[in-house]
């Protein structure tokens, strides 16, 4: 039972991080032509130049971020998963910081797994049904940006996280299983995602997130050798910056 990531959600990302550096050495370009004006952005008003573009409104350093994510997971191909997602993290400056998370999921049959059910097929597939997870990330801030949208001016930090932790697991066997589970079991997990902080006021934040997990697990859930899957979350949050 080997699954893949949901490629719509990765080709989204992909696509915007390629936009947003395109604008970025597109801007470069335009800095190096005018070695004497850092941040010459004649290409996008040729009648006006932009000199404070890293000036922060906001800040983050020295402070702690409580928040909360709600979103989509997809963690198996025979699974409609969800996950709530309290978070805490501190921030050392402007660019690094580290989080605490813990992710719970509601999980329930997709489409998929009921077709399988309904055609009388007297076998089920192996399915690993992430109950739960918890971990600690280390968070890079490399970007931050303010673009003008209808007529107000939004503030924002573009991150990327990389951590590890723990995630629990119901094992479910398939061949004339009934769907419950043979074990439940914890595993190792290594984290890579990205996101962005908008800032609404001072202590006000909206978050997207990203995350995509790793961890090793037995090919048909409770026998087989160990391969590698993952798990990935992508989430909309609200944030308090203490």
């Amino acid at each position: 039972m080997k699954r893949h990531g949901n490629w719509v959600i990765k080709l989204l990302l992909v696509l915007m991080a390629a936009l947003w550096l395109s604008v970025v050495a597109a801007s470069w370009s335009e800095a190096a032509e005018d070695p004497d004006n850092e941040y010459n952005f004649s290409w996008l008003d040729p009648d006006k130049k932009v000199s404070v573009l890293q000036n922060r409104k906001f800040r983050k350093a020295n402070r702690a971020l409580i928040s909360l994510n709600l979103g989509l997971a997809d963690t198996n191909a025979f699974r409609k998963s969800y996950a709530i997602d309290p978070r805490l993290a501190y921030y050392f400056s402007e660019s690094w910081g580290v989080e605490a998370f813990y992710s719970i999921f509601s999980n329930s049959k997709n489409a998929t797994a009921e077709a399988l059910e309904s055609s009388g097929a007297s076998s089920r597939p192996d399915v690993i049904e992430i109950k739960n997870q918890m971990g600690a990330l280390l968070h890079w801030s490399p970007w931050y940006a303010k673009i003008n949208v209808f007529n107000t001016v939004l503030y924002f930090d573009w991150y990327f996280t990389g951590g590890i932790g723990t995630m629990n697991a119901d094992m479910i066997a398939g061949g004339a299983s009934t769907g419950i589970p043979n074990s439940t079991k914890s595993l190792t997990a290594f984290y890579l995602g990205t996101g962005q902080l908008f800032h609404v006021s001072d202590n006000f934040i909206v978050r997207l997130d990203f995350r995509n997990a790793w961890f090793k697990a037995p090919a048909r859930a409770v026998t087989g050798s160990e391969i590698l899957f993952n798990s990935t979350t992508f989430q909309l949050g609200v944030g308090f910056v203490l």
